[in-house]
């Protein structure tokens, strides 16, 4: 956190052990937006979406920059400001590492690892077969929480009782056989056309590849002029 002090990002106050207790002090925050979804806190329509998109690109941007992927994007890992309730903050760098040597600017090489990490609902389709991630399945997961958002909490693969299913792997293995195989157009259906070209581009991104944030945040910037 302290290395990627920015806007945005929570500020660590102060860190140390308290008795037997490790304390972390960082910006206090408003609520997360798996919580404004649940608790139908806040209704949430197109131009938030799209304003809430613009600045997630923009923290990913930032959080790119410094050579950091996330590798955990989720509805519950984005909040709000509490005062305003309009700043997005990306919290939760428990999972993040770096893609990218800051002494030689080299990129960390493609591998499989055939394990998981991250959040199965939202993760990108090469995470969930195990594979290493880079900056292409951050923005492809972001992508799956907007659309979460705007489809008011469906995506097709949580159509998938996984409650019936006892191994884990086995759990992993059937969401990423749905996800595979739904088309983007199926994904983002009676969405506006700006969603389904926001997932097409990221997910035919090579590992290394550099993403055109600014042509991603130009799509939400579009859709926010024409609905608006």
């Amino acid at each position: 956190l302290f290395y990627l002090k920015n806007y945005g990002i929570p500020e660590m106050k102060s860190f140390g052990t308290h008795k037997k207790y490790k304390v972390l002090v960082q910006t206090l925050l408003g609520e997360n937006l798996g919580n404004i979804f649940v608790n139908k806190t806040w209704n949430i329509n197109y131009k938030d979406i799209c304003m809430i998109a613009i600045q997630l690109i923009d923290r990913l941007e930032y959080v790119h920059s410094k050579y950091i992927i996330h590798r955990d994007l989720k509805p519950e890992n984005i909040m709000l400001d509490l005062e305003t309730k309009k700043i997005v903050y990306l919290i939760d760098f428990g999972m993040a590492k770096k893609y990218r040597s800051g002494k030689t600017k080299k990129h960390i090489k493609f591998a499989i690892f055939n394990r998981f990490t991250g959040t199965a609902r939202y993760c990108s389709i090469n995470a969930l077969r195990g594979t290493e991630q880079s900056r292409r399945d951050d923005l492809e997961s972001a992508g799956y929480v907007l659309i979460y958002l705007v489809q008011r909490g469906y995506l097709p693969w949580m159509r998938l009782n996984i409650h019936d299913i006892h191994d884990v792997n086995e759990k992993f293995r059937q969401v990423l056989k749905i996800k595979k195989e739904t088309k983007e157009e199926v994904l983002c259906k009676s969405l506006p056309n700006e969603f389904c070209q926001y997932i097409k581009y990221v997910k035919k991104l090579n590992f290394e590849e550099d993403p055109n944030y600014n042509y991603l945040r130009g799509l939400f910037t579009e859709l926010l002029i024409e609905i608006y």
